[in-house]
């Protein structure tokens, strides 16, 4: 069955794919799925298409609340609207971002306009749902507050920089007793109006009290497990001294088996989505570097050990780090000791990645060396050396939290499929999964390094030549910026389809002796457009055909 993503409105429940592209009827041989109901973090893409796929890759539907409930850009989503959803909607399991709920997305909960009070009365919908539906699975993710303000806003603009020194730096005098630094302290609280700071300080405060109420909603059973996200956080600032705050709640609660806390923001939906997917399972991962240990690095915009973050990233989804033999095999793209090994380190890491995947072991490639792209020296090494098809996931997309997540996310999923597949599958009910697993994974490698590295730039180029400001482009501009988008990327998608995906074999499962697979023969139809008024994502929807 082709994935589907089913956008409810009141009580009608309508089949569609998720932008407006024609759905394909239901083949008499495919099985109802099972359905999860998902309050995305926002409307982005990383938000409703990655969760999306990465249910679809499994062969289960994802239920989103109506489009316009969802905000866009600076404009919030209407938590009420989201609320009364939440309470009508039919699902077997449930997703819920607190952001979207309690404010209308993450954006808006960078600001203190939201109250507390419609907050709360915003995020009762859990408390209902629970109530009406005492054994279901009910997992929920909240956002501990980012140090920087949202980057496009003119009016803030030039507070962003200040704002985040300040915010570290009071950290570091208030509640770290670094005394030395209080002058500058002083001097940077200067540059920034009493206003801002209010207002940021306020939606801290806010967003904080409701941290709270979700890990004291897991104590007492509302809540069937939780995970905390930093978003874009360092070793020291406001964030660090309320997470603390908040993990020392969760172990004076003894709720440390239902609650994780790690950097991170925009890859929890789909990895939660992965978590319920794989219940049941237990799976069990190994890690191997490209280069230094993730316990010696600490990516950029975190504030723990690489390796720390894969631990706490594997128990989101219900699985263990170990050190033999195990399920999935997470292969992590590190800084190497010195440049001059770089180029032999990613070569190394490439063969082996092809000896894992030649073995029929499945490999999970994650790439979280640079901020918001891939580095597409090691992407360069895996097109000459492995076969990106019989990947179980891939990514390079923005920090290395998200990078991490969303890799893992897909493929805890996808193995998650693959495991159970032995139960009385038919080939229809592979086929679909299956489309969705390769759709994804050149998705990923298209966006993350083609996208990022080269048509994103020179975009960026473009609109610096133009005068206008890449991060917030009105609606001429906007639309120009689509053509200009479709007419390099739509192009750039197909070649690389045809370079690196057709012709090649897909698993689609297995049962006894027999292992199932297709041939990747074609690229459909490719949407593609801004989701934002703004460079900084796309939206890329690549559909193919199996042979």
């Amino acid at each position: 069955m082709r994935r589907r993503t089913v956008l409810t409105a009141g009580t009608a429940v309508l089949a569609a794919p998720l932008l407006g592209l024609a759905p394909q009827a239901a083949t008499a041989a495919s099985r109802p799925s099972r359905r999860i109901a998902l309050v995305p973090l926002d409307d982005r893409p990383v938000n409703v298409y990655c969760p999306t796929m990465t249910a679809a890759v499994a062969g289960v539907d994802l239920t989103l609340p109506p489009r316009k409930a969802l905000g866009r850009f600076f404009q919030p989503g209407d938590g009420a609207a989201v609320a009364r959803w939440l309470g009508s909607v039919g699902a077997d399991e449930y997703v819920i971002s607190v952001s979207m709920l309690a404010y209308g997305g993450l954006i808006a909960s960078r600001t203190g306009t939201p109250t507390l009070e419609s907050a709360r009365a915003n995020i009762a919908a859990i408390r209902a749902l629970r109530a009406a539906r005492p054994s279901a699975q009910i997992v929920v993710h909240d956002t501990i507050q980012r140090l920087a303000l949202t980057p496009g806003n003119p009016d803030l603009e030039q507070y962003v920089a200040a704002l985040v020194e300040w915010a570290k730096l009071y950290d570091q005098v208030e509640n770290l007793g670094q005394e030395e630094l209080r002058p500058r302290l002083v001097a940077v609280r200067a540059t920034i109006p009493d206003a801002v700071v209010d207002d940021y300080l306020t939606a801290r405060a806010r967003n904080h009290e409701v941290n709270r109420q979700m890990v004291e909603w897991v104590a007492d059973g509302t809540i069937s497990h939780l995970v905390l996200s930093e978003d874009d956080t360092a070793p020291v600032g406001l964030a660090r001294a309320e997470r603390v705050e908040l993990e020392k709640l969760v172990d004076q609660l003894g709720v440390g088996r239902r609650v994780e806390v790690f950097p991170g923001a925009d890859e929890v939906d789909a990895l939660l989505v992965a978590r319920l997917i794989a219940a049941g399972i237990a799976p069990t991962y190994r890690v191997e570097y490209a280069g230094i240990s993730g316990e010696q690095w600490t990516a950029s915009l975190e504030g723990i050990p690489f390796a720390e973050n894969i631990r706490r990233h594997v128990k989101s989804v219900g699985g263990t780090v170990v050190s033999g033999r195990a399920d999935l095999v997470l292969m992590v793209n590190t800084p190497s000791a010195s440049e001059s090994q770089r180029a032999s380190d990613l070569a190394a890491f490439a063969r082996r990645v092809a000896r894992l995947t030649a073995a029929g072991e499945s490999v999970v490639v994650v790439d979280p060396v640079f901020v918001n792209r891939a580095d597409h020296d090691l992407v360069a090494e895996l097109e000459q050396r492995v076969d990106l098809a019989a990947l179980l996931s891939y990514s390079g997309w923005n920090t290395g939290g998200n990078a991490l997540g969303l890799a893992l996310a897909h493929a805890t999923a996808r193995w998650a499929f693959l495991h159970r597949s032995t139960s009385g599958l038919g080939v229809p009910a592979l086929n679909g999964p299956g489309r969705a697993h390769a759709e994804y994974l050149l998705y990923r490698f298209v966006k993350d390094d083609h996208w990022k590295n080269v048509i994103q730039k020179a975009a960026y180029a473009e609109a610096t030549a133009r005068g206008w400001t890449s991060m917030n482009l009105t609606a001429e501009q906007k639309a120009f910026f689509d053509g200009w988008v479709q007419d390099r990327l739509a192009p750039a998608t197909r070649q690389y389809f045809t370079d690196h995906f057709a012709g090649h074999h897909l698993l689609l499962g297995r049962r006894g002796a027999t292992t199932r697979t297709a041939k990747l023969a074609d690229i459909t139809d490719i949407h593609i457009e801004l989701p934002w008024d703004r460079l900084f994502e796309v939206t890329l929807e690549p559909h193919l055909t199996l042979a």
